[in-house]
């Protein structure tokens, strides 16, 4: 095998090396992608729990106004004591509201996250198959200045023989005339 034919052949290693390594990388960034996923869920859940605590925190205001006003005689669903429900309700949803935001933001960010890396992945394969034609396409390049494979040819390629051409020198030409130098 000639060192030609063995560079294609390492060429063609090398690209298929160059697509596995594309595909290897988009996998792992596939896998941070659904990784990043799962971290946004969890962290939406943890707003989630800070939500329902926010509710219960709401219920139990309620029922401490409601206690308080009927151990004191007083209609707990009007006046001052409805009042104070309806604050309590007031701030409670709006607290409520802003834990349920956080949540959608987690979420959000997680899946941005998440298609940026899909996104890089799939820039990975495109490299990697860039990356093995550019390596196929020098390979050819040197090939062909390298002359390539010999040829199987069976005839053998003749030059037509002549005799050389004589040499002249300045003193040996016709009608030359010889000087000898003179070093005074």
């Amino acid at each position: 095998m000639s060192w030609a034919v063995a560079g294609m052949v390492l060429s063609g290693v090398s690209a298929v090396g160059q697509v596995q390594g594309g595909y290897a990388q988009a996998k792992g960034l596939a896998a941070q992608a659904t990784m990043r996923r799962d971290q946004a869920k969890s962290e939406a859940l943890k707003y989630k729990q800070q939500g329902v605590a926010v509710l219960d925190n709401i219920l139990r205001t309620d029922a401490a106004i409601n206690a308080r006003a009927a151990a004191g005689g007083i209609d707990p669903f009007s006046g001052s004591a409805g009042a104070l429900q309806q604050y309590a309700m007031s701030k409670g949803a709006g607290e409520y509201y802003t834990t349920e935001e956080g949540a959608m933001i987690q979420l959000r960010t997680g899946e941005l996250a998440a298609n940026q890396l899909m996104a890089q992945g799939r820039q990975a394969i495109r490299s990697g198959w860039f990356g093995a034609a550019a390596t196929l396409g020098s390979a050819a390049v040197s090939y062909k200045s390298l002359g390539g494979a010999p040829s199987t040819r069976t005839t053998p390629i003749t030059a037509p023989v002549t005799s050389p051409a004589p040499v002249t020198s300045p003193t040996s030409a016709p009608g030359a005339i010889y000087r000898p130098i003179s070093f005074v």
